[in-house]
């Protein structure tokens, strides 16, 4: 049973190397420096996402104003006839 397994997992490209976590404290200085530019250029996705996202909710709302105003406009000039 334990061959079916092995052949499975070379199947789907997985090993049976141990996946145990490691700690912050197994994280060379390399390996750090590494993390911390990746989570930089993270957070600077994320702020131009949320300013993109802020920028959107304003176009929307300037849109919807617009198009509400049009249509009760056309509805008074309708009933006015």
């Amino acid at each position: 049973m334990s061959e079916n397994v092995v052949g499975q997992n070379r199947q789907y490209g997985t090993s049976n190397l141990d996946t145990s976590e490691g700690t912050l404290d197994d994280v060379t200085g390399a390996g750090a420096a590494s993390l911390r530019r990746q989570i930089i250029k993270l957070n600077r996705r994320l702020q131009h996402l949320e300013e993109e996202n802020k920028e959107r909710a304003k176009r929307e709302m300037v849109m919807y104003s617009i198009t509400i105003g049009f249509w009760l406009l056309n509805t008074w000039l309708w009933f006015r006839r």
